[in-house]
């Protein structure tokens, strides 16, 4: 195990496009999305949706890099597995270390993608390690993900495809684009199985129930805004009621472990 956390180690430093190349993708891509979505760093009733929509960003499109990684770890699998037959590592060893590696590189990750939001968009710093979190157990799902089918075929590119097929899944069946009680089973199974749901409900309460937005404006005409409130809550209910996924009730503890779950499996 000393071994292999060492080689890994190292392979995380010398090696780029695993782990410390996507790491300033994550940073780069999510700056983009942040200077499209600048005003919405204001708290106004007019930016409520658009703070939503810019959290599905940041999170959807650090999820579709694992495709990369699909190719990356086809060919350390086929590398390992020489060495399992040649009786020079156990594969118990070999998935130890690389976990062991993994959980903190998912917590710089989601520094990386997620520190403008703090820096920038006016994200509530004070559940900033409670974001930290969600995103963390998100994007590891996603990596196990990658890992799955970068083993299931011998051909990588295979692997990326299907990575792709879930990446586009999960966005179609995440809840804010068409609610879970309005698919058919047996589709609707894709819309609790996937992880992009679990992240979006959770980020969206830790950044808003703490949260005070600009006053409702009292003149009555044909233009007036939509009005979500004042207060965290009362906003969380506002988007619920355009956006059945989003709600006011804390969810963390299920959605956290339900993450994690995912991964696992």
């Amino acid at each position: 195990i000393r071994v292999m956390l060492r080689r890994h180690a190292l392979l995380v430093m010398r090696d780029p496009v695993l782990y410390i190349g996507r790491a300033f993708i994550f940073l780069f891509s999510n700056l983009y999305f942040t200077a499209v979505y600048a005003q919405a760093r204001n708290r106004n009733q007019d930016q409520v949706l658009n703070r939503m929509w810019l959290g599905i960003w940041y999170i959807g499109v650090p999820a579709n890099m694992g495709v990369v990684a699909v190719y990356a770890l086809n060919e350390e699998y086929k590398s390992v597995a020489r060495e399992i037959k040649n009786g020079m590592v156990t594969p118990f060893s070999y998935v130890l270390a690389k976990s062991v590696l993994q959980v903190p590189i998912m917590f710089i990750w989601a520094v990386f993608a997620l520190g403008q939001a703090y820096a920038i968009m006016d994200y509530y710093v004070a559940n900033f390690g409670l974001m930290m979190v969600i995103f963390a157990c998100y994007i590891y799902a996603w990596e196990a993900m990658a890992e799955l089918l970068s083993v299931a075929f011998e051909n990588p590119l295979l692997g990326m495809m299907q990575f792709m097929g879930l990446w586009f899944s999960a966005f179609l069946y995440g809840g804010f684009l068409i609610p879970g009680e309005d698919i058919y089973w047996p589709l609707k199974i894709f819309f609790y199985i996937l992880p992009i749901k679990y992240a979006t409900r959770s980020m969206n309460y830790v950044d808003n129930i703490d949260a005070k937005y600009d006053g409702c404006h009292n003149y009555m005409d044909d233009d007036e805004e939509i009005c979500f409130g004042k207060d965290g809550k009362d906003v969380l209910k506002g988007i619920g009621q355009i956006y059945p996924l989003i709600t006011q009730r804390n969810t963390l503890g299920t959605d956290i472990p339900i993450l994690i779950a995912i991964a696992v499996f």
